[in-house]
């Protein structure tokens, strides 16, 4: 039981708390909506401990691409291409910085194509965040980041799992809004969501490389969002929803849960 709330803790109850924290000062407007991603941040130091000042790890480089992909959020906040440019690009610095070591090591094609592939499909994410009106973004999220967490937990690495399941706890409040109004209303807008989705998709490349997440289930994982925005229906979360099921069920027929990372 104790190991339990040690586990829970982290990855669900601070950061739902200080989602609701953080709701309470966004209706205020006391913060910008892209701040709510700092709010992971006590999860992530908690679980992993203090980034190092040159990271060596790559959970180092989450606290810095947060940081960073805030800070492109609020300095150009009217100025939407060229933020979503600039995102895009801080993506693939830190996703190349956090595959170096493996490519230093063994140099890969199949990894440098599988980063491209979450870069184009961050792009496109984002492209269509900008130009498009969505339905319930927090909650699209959260079922993508909290299916990512299951996912990667039942793959045999509940350390990435737990920061995965953070993200999604994040978005406790902004979630609960949306279905108190029947999807009709949110909080917030995709767009404001990136450094959310930053985030989404380094841990998901995290999770692939490091703890050696199968091909299908990451395929999935990295659809999962994008079909919640492109499909634009009420209900479009549902297609994200059916992604991660469809990447639990495969996991839990072939997945070995020995993983170490």
């Amino acid at each position: 039981m104790e190991t339990l709330i040690q586990m829970i803790l982290p990855a669900a109850v601070l950061p739902a708390l200080l989602s609701g924290f953080a709701f309470w000062l966004n209706q205020k407007k006391a913060i910008a909506p892209w701040v709510i991603v700092l709010i992971w941040l006590p999860s992530c130091i908690w679980l992993v401990g203090m980034p190092a000042l040159i990271p060596e790890e790559a959970s180092h480089w989450l606290v810095p691409l947060v940081i960073i992909s805030v800070l492109i959020a609020a300095l150009l906040k009217s100025q939407v291409k060229q933020q979503v440019l600039l995102q895009i690009i801080l993506l693939a610095l830190i996703l190349v910085a956090v595959a170096w070591p493996v490519l230093n090591y063994q140099f890969s094609w199949l990894l440098l194509v599988e980063l491209l592939a979450v870069i184009l499909t961050a792009a496109v994410l984002y492209l269509f965040s900008a130009k498009n009106h969505q339905t319930a973004p927090a909650l699209t999220l959260a079922i993508s980041s909290g299916g990512m967490g299951l996912v990667i937990a039942l793959g045999g690495s509940l350390l990435i799992g737990q920061l995965a399941g953070a993200l999604a706890s994040v978005l406790t409040a902004f979630v609960l809004f949306e279905l108190v109004n029947r999807l009709n209303k949110s909080a917030v807008t995709m767009i404001e969501l990136i450094p959310v989705m930053q985030l989404y998709f380094v841990v998901l490349v995290i999770a692939r490389v490091f703890a050696e997440l199968e091909l299908v289930p990451s395929i999935l994982l990295l659809l999962a969002p994008l079909a919640g925005v492109i499909i634009r229906k009420r209900y479009a979360f549902v297609s994200s929803a059916i992604s991660v099921v469809i990447a639990v069920v495969w996991l839990l027929m072939t997945a070995d849960s020995s993983g170490y990372y």
